[in-house]
């Protein structure tokens, strides 16, 4: 029998309710099952070893938490396939994925048996003080100043994760209109590219932040970065359209983007993140480059 280790990141008030009805399903459908919440405690680090399917119930930033152990791990330890069972806000690692988060848990268990491994590049970030990585992007500009800004918005009166979503596109919307733009300095593979902008991201998979596409056509496992930039003289352009999605209308924007394997960034942005997670300006240049076939995820 096929062990699986249960990794979740509870709610206020739903650990139990849920992690009873979690195992059971996972029970049900042929699988071993061991259960640790990644919210509480640390333990299930040491169990990963014995398992030979590590099942994320959370959102991305909990997948981030859970791959972080993954990537550590020797290349000659067994690759762990992971299965996602969607309980964040926007999930853009599932939407990539082709993982409905409309479908119950339940329904994703009972399939995992007859789903297929898809192959998943991460992106790995280097300069001369620190080594990182990312799944979803890496960039400069108005997605980070996003996540900085949401950490200081009350969020009590929000009740949906669709009503967060667009509460998020409202102050992205706000910081387009007002963000300045800055310098930067890219060589990608064989080609060199600058200017000044009010986003420049290194996408690994569709969309990021508040389920925004910026790249429809990346793919997991083509072994490169599909870059997108939004230059100064874009900004009307850029607020229209984020604005347009606000309000439900068919919205199209012409984003500048190019694919490559490997990156060299030099930004004069005071603002970075690498997926959801607001991080301090790294030391210029950043070398950016696709490590591929790292992780194989259940789908």
């Amino acid at each position: 029998m096929q062990q699986a280790i249960l990794l979740h990141n509870p709610g206020a008030g739903e650990e139990d309710h849920l992690k009873s009805d979690l195992v059971k399903s996972i029970e049900a459908a042929g699988f071993g099952c061991v259960y640790f919440s990644v919210k509480k405690e640390d333990n299930w680090k040491k169990q990963l070893d014995q398992a030979d399917l590590a099942v994320v119930a959370g959102g991305d930033g909990t997948v981030r938490r859970v791959v972080k152990e993954l990537v550590k791990r020797n290349a000659l330890d067994k690759k762990i396939p992971i299965a996602l069972l969607p309980m964040g806000t926007a999930n853009n690692l599932c939407k990539t994925l082709g993982i409905n988060r409309g479908l119950d848990s339940k329904h994703h268990i009972e399939n995992w048996k007859k789903a297929k491994l898809q192959k998943f590049d991460i992106g790995v970030i280097k300069n001369a003080d620190t080594t990182d990585f990312f799944l979803e992007g890496a960039g400069y500009g108005v997605f980070p100043k996003l996540i900085k800004k949401m950490e200081t918005i009350d969020m009590s009166h929000v009740k949906t994760a669709r009503d967060e979503l667009q509460l998020a596109l409202e102050v992205l919307h706000d910081i387009i209109l007002s963000a300045k733009a800055t310098r930067y300095w890219i060589k990608a593979d064989d080609s060199v590219y600058q200017g000044k902008s009010l986003l420049l991201e290194v996408m690994n998979i569709q969309s990021i932040g508040p389920n925004l596409i910026l790249s429809p056509d990346a793919k997991t496992d083509d072994g490169v970065f599909d870059v997108v930039i939004v230059n100064e003289e874009q900004r009307e352009d850029f607020a229209r359209y984020i604005k347009e999605l606000i309000t439900n209308e068919k919205a199209t924007f012409d984003w500048k983007t190019f694919k490559a394997k490997t990156l060299s960034i030099d930004s004069e942005s005071k603002h970075m993140h690498v997926d959801d997670e607001l991080v301090l300006p790294l030391k210029n240049p950043l070398a950016l480059e696709v490590r591929e076939n790292v992780l194989e995820f259940l789908i």
